[in-house]
């Protein structure tokens, strides 16, 4: 009897989710698909069910992460954009991010290192994860501040790059210093947040 669509749901979203958080880790070439399979508790073949390639699953696992960010949800009914906005912001630059807690976890700054050494299709996902992620801030900062698209491009990099430094840094010290002057910096180009 073949699998339901729920399943096949399920088991992709287990796939997606246990690969970002090995690619994050362990990169691209750390990664096989006899080891990603393993940690998920599936075969082999399952994977080709469900994936051409392992660049496919790359690809799609950075795109699925995004959706599950904190950025991507919808802004709650009584909070104002600055509010969200501020929200936004602390949670990203939070030790907890840097941390690596999975529900925070930016595909942006977690695999930023990496990208550069994939092929076209996986840049272009990423690309379009930060553009997304760009005019999302910009959709809730026009309402409350005078910033531009140039402010938020700006904002946007010293956050990704932020979290990618930060989770280099051994001293709990230095990261606390890092993100603290990060969301002081952003929510002055943010209309002071």
């Amino acid at each position: 009897m073949p699998y339901s669509k729920a399943h096949k749901d399920k088991t992709r979203e287990k796939i997606l989710e246990n690969s970002f958080v090995l690619f994050a880790t362990k990169g691209f070439e750390g990664v096989t698909i006899d080891e990603l399979m393993k940690d998920c508790g599936l075969t082999r073949g399952a994977f080709y069910a469900h994936f051409a390639s392992k660049a496919e699953l790359y690809r799609e696992a950075l795109k699925y992460r995004a959706c599950s960010t904190k950025l991507a949800n919808l802004k709650p009914d009584n909070t104002s954009n600055r509010q969200w906005l501020s929200l936004l912001l602390n949670a990203y630059l939070s030790l907890d991010h840097v941390n690596g807690e999975r529900t925070l976890s930016c595909p942006l700054a977690f695999l930023a290192a990496d990208i550069n050494m994939q092929d076209d299709t996986i840049k272009t996902a990423y690309a379009e994860v930060y553009y997304g992620m760009n005019t999302a801030i910009l959709e809730y900062a026009i309402g409350y501040c005078d910033c531009d698209e140039q402010d938020v491009l700006s904002v946007t990099a010293m956050m990704i790059g932020a979290v990618a430094i930060a989770r280099t840094l051994q001293d709990k010290a230095s990261i606390d210093n890092l993100l603290c002057a990060c969301r002081r910096e952003a929510g002055i180009k943010l209309g002071g947040i």
